[in-house]
């Protein structure tokens, strides 16, 4: 009885490393890593552009990047560019001297869609006479996201479950296979 119980333990401890070892970095989520200008940054000049580092490559489809004024007003003057772990869009100036909002939404490599927002300000007013109207988010919809840090969005399956589904199912099975068959009598 050792025997085959020791087996099936052992065969069920190499599936679930195995698959621990294998799941890992192809089930995780972009997140981002960076950003120009950064979140909190204090600038008196308006940049060319703004642009996120995410931790992996991003999907071109879907990607959205706005830039909003305290006013409500977008000034993106291009449609989202992703170029591997880039999301960036160009500004059209910025406007008065305050707080904006950059908001984002990118679809990670594996399919999950992530979004967030962050602030930066702006201390001298901007030579821009007027925000151009975006395409990528509505500017109300960037305006009236508060989050500090970029939030993960809900909706994905956790794996996790499916692991420990298929360690339970991959060693049951081989428990039965292993097991003894019981002597008929004939």
């Amino acid at each position: 009885m050792t025997s085959w119980f020791t087996r099936a333990v052992l065969v069920a401890a190499a599936v679930f490393a195995w698959a621990a070892l294998t799941a890992g970095p192809g089930m995780a989520h972009a997140a981002l890593e960076s950003s120009n200008p950064a979140d909190g940054a204090q600038i008196d000049a308006a940049p060319d552009n703004v642009t996120l580092v995410f931790n992996q490559d991003i999907q071109p489809n879907f990607a959205a990047l706005t830039v909003v004024g305290s006013d409500g007003a977008q000034w993106g003057r291009s449609e989202p560019a992703v170029d591997g772990r880039l999301l960036s869009v160009d500004l059209d100036g910025l406007g008065a001297a305050g707080q904006y909002t950059v908001a984002f939404r990118v679809v990670s490599s594996d399919g999950h869609p992530i979004a967030g927002t962050y602030t930066f300000d702006l201390t001298q007013a901007g030579a821009a006479a007027t925000p151009t109207a975006g395409t990528a988010l509505s500017a109300t919809t960037a305006a009236s996201t508060s989050q500090a840090q970029p939030a993960e969005e809900s909706g994905g399956f956790p794996v996790w479950i499916l692991l420990v589904i298929g360690v339970v199912v991959v060693g049951g099975a081989v428990t039965f296979m292993l097991a003894k068959k019981p002597n008929t009598r004939r």
